[in-house]
């Protein structure tokens, strides 16, 4: 799979790449040595593919590689690959597709030139005037299911950053295993300049990996 592998990295705009290894958890090396001499169920495998092209996706494109399962952003109901709670709830159905099928990773990317602008503000905003107390927990709870997804998943998770990647665009990262980087790529985390706590587990694991000053 690996050629396969490498070809969509390249289509996603990343052959020329710097990448940071955060490294595989214990826990994924564990569930995946403990399923490498396992036979695979065939009837799982063509139940889960079937559903899966059946399921008409709007903000993401899922491709079912050979190993491996490949989600890009594509986002229609938000600008610039931003995230709300369509758009998370998508990326989870993929990512939860992609645990129990026959995919032994996931390569996580971005359409266009922009990876992630992180949380769709201007789509949280016009449900604030609602009912702020329960749009907020609403949303909070969104947040917390999108980044336990990442935190849960049991496979190896690759991304390819093309771009901009800011706010939870960038506080998800170091919850993948690798990050594979271009040079058109930048990341940043205005939380201070949007009067917004830190997100993705972010303050918990930027300290860890920048150090503590930084």
């Amino acid at each position: 799979g690996t050629p396969t592998f490498m070809e969509a990295l390249a289509a996603n705009g990343t052959t020329n790449i710097q990448t940071s290894v955060t490294g595989v958890t214990t826990s994924k090396r564990r569930f995946i040595d403990d399923r490498r001499d396992q036979p695979f169920d065939k009837r799982l495998r063509f139940s889960v593919r079937q559903t899966e092209s059946a399921y008409r996706y709007r903000d993401i494109v899922v491709r079912k590689q050979d190993g491996f399962t490949h989600i890009l952003l594509s986002t229609k109901s938000s600008e610039n690959n931003s995230l709300n709670p369509e758009v998370m709830k998508e990326v989870q159905s993929a990512l939860n597709t992609a645990a129990a099928d026959d995919s032994k990773l996931v390569l996580f990317s971005a359409v266009g030139s922009i990876f992630c602008c992180g949380l769709d503000f201007i789509y949280f905003i016009r449900r604030l005037t609602d009912d702020r107390k329960k749009e907020s927990t609403k949303m909070a709870e969104a947040i917390r299911n999108f980044v336990n997804t990442f935190i849960q998943f049991k496979k190896p998770i690759i991304v390819a950053v093309n771009g901009p990647a800011i706010g939870l665009g960038a506080s998800i990262l170091p919850l993948c295993d690798v990050v594979w980087a271009n040079e058109k790529a930048w990341f940043q985390t205005p939380y201070t300049t949007f009067g917004q706590s830190p997100d993705g587990c972010s303050s918990l694991t930027f300290p860890r990996i920048m150090g503590l000053a930084s």
